[in-house]
């Protein structure tokens, strides 16, 4: 008897669902009109070299209202923390790359503006190899994954190599371990797929070079929930980390932190160790990006912003 199944639904029962539906659906456009998301920049200074964890003792350093900035990237220098980032102007949606000062205190500088192309740049990471210092930004609406040098540190920098071209790559991060140089990024093989399912990786003896080895297990994973990368991969006690973002709630939502238990030409193996999610802050909705450098931890946020307050 379908009337008495568990597979049937009164009609009163439909009708408040479907009220309970357009009840939010008002409340949201209703909070649309007075609030907006932006990607900001938080941050801690710890006595000692390690990943700051106490996430609802961060700084906020929040952008004007017309823009965006994320995807924070450090590099230490004479006493200063540069810090890389992407910043988005919302009239323009193009990003670029900018830079920011801090010195151990954490006075911070305005950010100013670095590197700019015809098309989209972001996620800034930094790579430095016998004191040269090399950007590999975000470049997938180029369809190529592009290294940059450094030639007037930090404000100028130059194209350096084209590393991949014809690919759709999104926040390819470089870590050189074991005599190799290992690119870790995040592609999209069939069209309409989409960027946060699928992480590969590739080997070079060289950073510099034109061919690149990809791994036979590639994809090394398929999980929305870890596998685009987030960070630098870093190495702490004798072990290695990746933090990688987890899309699962929406883009942006939280970030995983992964032991790499085995990397070689032949073998890669990880697992999940720690777990951040936006519960720390009502105003942060997510965060995609954590990088550390000496005593400096850095991440971005979603920020609910209201249109007409601070």
């Amino acid at each position: 008897d379908l009337v008495s199944g568990s597979m049937y639904t009164s009609p009163t029962t439909s009708i408040v669902m479907l009220w309970k539906k357009v009840i939010s659906e008002v409340k949201q456009r209703f909070k649309n009109l007075f609030y907006f998301d932006q990607w900001i920049l938080m941050f801690k200074l710890n006595k000692s070299q390690s990943i700051a964890t106490s996430l609802y003792q961060f700084k906020k350093i929040i952008p004007p209202k017309d823009r965006i900035w994320a995807d924070p990237f450090i590099t230490y220098k004479e006493g200063i923390y540069y810090i890389f980032i992407e910043e988005l102007l919302f009239s323009q949606n193009k990003g670029f790359i900018s830079v920011i000062e801090m010195d151990d205190k954490g006075n911070y500088t305005k950010p100013e503006k670095v590197l700019e192309t015809d098309y989209h740049l972001s996620y800034p990471h930094i790579i430095e190899v016998v004191g040269e210092v090399y950007m590999l930004p975000e470049t997938k609406s180029n369809k190529t994954i592009e290294l940059y040098k450094c030639v007037e540190f930090p404000y100028k920098w130059k194209l350096e190599k084209v590393l991949m071209r014809g690919v759709n790559a999104v926040d390819s991060t470089i870590f050189y371990y074991n005599e190799k140089y290992w690119m870790f990024t995040n592609m999209v093989r069939n069209p309409g797929a989409s960027s946060h399912d699928e992480l590969f990786l590739f080997h070079s003896d060289q950073l510099k070079s034109d061919n690149w080895k990809a791994h036979p297990q590639n994809p090394i994973v398929s999980d929305v929930r870890k596998a685009r990368p987030a960070g630098k991969i870093f190495m702490m006690n004798e072990k290695i980390y990746r933090p990688s973002q987890n899309c699962s709630g929406h883009y942006g939502y939280g970030l995983k932190i992964n032991e790499i238990k085995i990397i070689n030409e032949n073998e890669y193996e990880e697992i999940t160790v720690d777990s951040i999610e936006p519960d720390w802050d009502r105003k942060i909705k997510g965060t995609h990006t954590i990088n550390t450098e000496q005593n400096l931890t850095l991440i971005d946020g979603i920020y609910r912003r209201s249109f007409f307050g601070g």
